[in-house]
């Protein structure tokens, strides 16, 4: 089964300092709860591969994604990880100088065992926590 996860706010913030909160992968474990590590593989402009370390209920997860940067983007396909697929994009839209429009889209599959025991609410939890994270770390 697919799930997804949706998120958009309006910030007062400047769209450039938004996205760069984004694009600052190596710093992802310095704010986002229960990132124990994150590090960038390689970086060859417009791709980037990276590597996120989690650890969600006392349990060790990583995932490796290939990230496309645009001017006001960041798509992200996982290559290695917990989940079957998992696609997302970042996209910030300056809506004038002071403030701009941070959306995160994300479509996604778990495997059948972690499915099973893995609520939506529990996702719209962890998912909320960590969009959150980025929004405190922006502004």
């Amino acid at each position: 089964m697919r799930r997804n996860i949706h998120f958009e706010k309006i910030l007062d913030v400047d769209e450039k300092k938004a996205l760069d909160v984004v694009l600052n992968f190596k710093d992802y474990s310095d704010f986002i709860p229960g990132c124990s590590g994150s590090k960038l593989l390689k970086r060859e402009f417009p791709k980037e591969t990276g590597r996120l370390e989690f650890n969600i209920l006392g349990k060790e997860y990583f995932i490796v994604s290939e990230n496309t940067i645009s001017d006001n983007s960041i798509k992200i396909n996982q290559t290695e990880g917990p989940f079957d697929f998992f696609e997302g994009a970042w996209i910030v839209k300056a809506i004038n100088e002071k403030s701009c429009n941070i959306k995160f889209d994300a479509e996604f599959k778990l495997p059948f065992l972690l499915n099973a025991i893995t609520s939506q609410a529990l996702i719209d939890k962890l998912s909320s926590t960590i969009i959150e994270s980025f929004i405190k770390r922006a502004v």
